[in-house]
């Protein structure tokens, strides 16, 4: 899928002698960030697509009603967003789909998740949790190519970066927990392998 065309926003400057490289690690990353934004802002996700991906954020005021703009420049320019991201047209199109799958597939995402977080009400467990479990689970269901292990080591990395200390050994038991289950259940297209063990 190409970018999309979004002719209502002025892009931010961006810079201009530096980039980062895409990749599916970094794709994966952007994609939690975009559902992490779209459950807290009443902005559409083509949108937050747009920004977190393509680095398109409009300057000026934010409306009152469904804001052009999710980041203030001296935001943007402090979290390193004004630098742009060379994606390969393979790591936008696992984006995208990732992105969609994940939201056709969060209410199966979240039985998985509140059956086996045990003695944790589902609405007490942090909302970014929930959405690297959702982004894993869906992995899991979803997408041949990527073996059990690495979703869930994929999982655990974004842990590390975004939630607490404890979240990697909570994760981890639910991630374990869901693709046992789901194996016997025969709902695995691909093989169970040696499940990792958060370091």
């Amino acid at each position: 899928m190409k970018r999309p065309a979004v002719a209502a926003i002025e892009p931010f400057p961006l810079r201009s002698r530096e980039h980062a490289n895409g990749n599916r690690r970094l794709a994966r990353e952007k994609v939690f960030q975009v559902l992490a934004a779209y459950e807290v802002a009443a902005t559409d996700r083509t949108r937050h697509f747009e920004h977190i991906f393509f680095r398109l954020f409009a300057d000026g005021e934010v409306p009152t009603i469904e804001p052009d703009r999710i980041l203030r420049p001296e935001e943007i320019a402090e979290i390193e967003s004004d630098v742009p991201i060379h994606w390969r047209q393979s790591d936008l199109d696992y984006a995208h789909r990732l992105l969609e799958e994940v939201l056709v597939l969060r209410p199966v995402c979240d039985e998985q998740i509140e059956r086996h977080a045990i003695n944790w009400e589902f609405e007490r467990i942090a909302h970014l949790d929930r959405q690297i479990m959702r982004i894993a689970i869906t992995e899991m269901l979803r997408f041949d190519d990527i073996p059990v292990k690495v979703s869930i080591n994929e999982a655990l990395e974004l842990a590390k970066r975004y939630s607490t200390d404890k979240s990697n050994v909570f994760i981890n038991g639910i991630l374990d927990a869901t693709a046992h289950d789901l194996a016997a259940a025969g709902m695995l297209t691909k093989p169970l392998d040696h499940i990792p063990t958060p370091s």
